[in-house]
């Protein structure tokens, strides 16, 4: 058996594992205060949903709220006209430490993704979804196992905390009239980024009193969720965990764009979108700016993330959208059939077809990205689904992003001022380690 077969069949057997433990665990229980279902003596029984009149609170931790409404809260009432929802939009004074306080917490919580989890862990609001999963015959296996595994260990003794809604994904756009003006070919899907660094290399140069770049990234993105799945905080010491091999490499390949003389750092997205000087722009999905870019005239197109030599294949690590149930909701059977609902093949076809990448591993989900994105039609749509995920190999702590800032400077230390990697790389695991035992205190 080829290696790439059986790393598959791993990550299958591990999932299906994994499962049929949390359901054993789920049926030894007691699970007071839990779902219903089972006769006295353990026979299985058709779950009953109860239609009386019920509200249920949805914490929105992100989404505008015109999305919310048509992405959430209609879809569920539609499927089930008995429940109302009322959604607590993230604010301040509406924050979930804050809800905490006030003994308010949303029957049904979303996270902006699994930094998230930490953090509700932490606060202790998430009920364990095994129960539920089980008496209401949800089928985990049509999760992408994958993204299982990304997810899997953030979810401590075998407990199911959170679906994951949604899955964000970065690719690689470009502008082909630079391309076509510079005489330089299309990027193509599977690149590696040495291929990329030479594309930027012809493209990055100043005519008629304008400088062209030839390539720049969203770094809040690419650098924390990278692809080599490098960790910014040990989960198991809180100790920093930069100064190594995986973040070396990091650095070394994305430094070298910025060596390039004349490929300017900051420019940002606008660059690509609204002044159309910079030629390829790596970063996540960019369907809410492109309908107007293009009528402004941006002739662009999209492939897949390049890739690094030893990750072929591979998009950044997984941060999306989760949602989950609160253990102190009132009615947490509803608030279950809601979030399950969500998670269905017709309400994630939906989401699929409409740009946002699903969670599901169904194959026809995946060969119909972004039918409904009018922006997308005649380009080369196949880029957002053609790579995998980047493995999460630990939880995400809930220091992650607090000491992300310092990783970025020593980055522009190293990519900008021209600071040795190895140095930047060195103060950054300094720098980082105070900031956590402050952090700590």
């Amino acid at each position: 058996m080829k290696q790439k077969e059986k790393t598959a069949a791993a990550v299958k057997a591990t999932a299906a594992a994994w499962l049929a433990m949390s359901l054993i665990a789920s049926g030894c229980s007691k699970n007071e205060g839990g779902p219903t279902g089972e006769a006295a003596g353990g026979a299985a029984k058709e779950p009953v949903i109860n239609t009386d009149p019920v509200t249920l609170t949805v914490f929105n931790s992100s989404m505008g709220d015109a999305a919310f409404q048509t992405s959430i809260i209609e879809p569920i009432q539609k499927k089930y006209p008995h429940m109302k929802l009322d959604m607590i939009k993230k604010s301040p004074g509406m924050t979930m430490p804050e809800l905490v306080a006030s003994g308010r917490v949303p029957d049904i919580i979303f996270g902006d993704s699994s930094g998230d989890i930490p953090v509700y862990r932490e606060m202790d609001v998430l009920a364990d979804l095994t129960p539920y999963i089980k008496t209401y015959k949800f089928d985990l296996d049509a999760l992408d196992p994958d993204i299982v595994q990304v997810i899997r260990p953030n979810f401590p003794d075998g407990q199911f905390l959170m679906f994951p809604f949604s899955v964000n994904i970065a690719t690689l756009h470009y502008n082909k009239d630079l391309f076509d003006k510079f005489g330089v070919p299309y990027p193509k899907d599977g690149m590696m980024w040495s291929e990329v660094l030479d594309l930027a290399k012809r493209l990055t140069r100043k005519e008629d009193g304008v400088q062209y770049i030839g390539f720049d990234f969203a770094f809040n993105v690419m650098l924390p969720y990278n692809q080599l799945s490098a960790t910014m905080v040990d989960a198991k010491t809180f100790k920093a965990s930069v100064n190594n091999e995986a973040w070396k490499q990091v650095f070394t390949t994305m430094k070298e764009f910025y060596s390039i003389p004349g490929n300017e750092w900051g420019k940002g997205v606008d660059g690509f979108l609204r002044t159309k000087t910079i030629a390829m722009w790596a970063g996540t999905t960019l369907f809410g700016s492109l309908p107007d870019a293009t009528k402004n005239g941006l002739n662009w197109d999209v492939v897949a993330l390049p890739s690094f030599p030893q990750a072929p294949k591979t998009t950044i690590q997984m941060f999306a959208p989760l949602i989950g149930v609160s253990k102190t909701s009132k009615h947490p059977d509803q608030a279950f059939l809601a979030v399950a609902h969500l998670m269905s093949e017709e309400i994630q076809g939906n989401s699929m077809r409409q740009g946002r990448p699903s969670a599901l591993k169904s194959k026809q989900l995946k060969e119909n990205f972004g039918k409904d994105v009018e922006v997308l039609q005649g380009r080369n749509a196949g880029a957002f689904t053609y790579n995998k995920l980047a493995p999460t190999p630990q939880p995400v702590t809930k220091y992650d992003a607090a000491v992300f800032p310092i990783l970025r400077q020593k980055f522009y230390d190293a990519a900008v001022t021209g600071k040795d990697v190895n140095t930047a790389l060195m103060e950054a695991e300094d720098l980082i380690n105070k900031e956590l035992e402050k952090l700590k205190k």
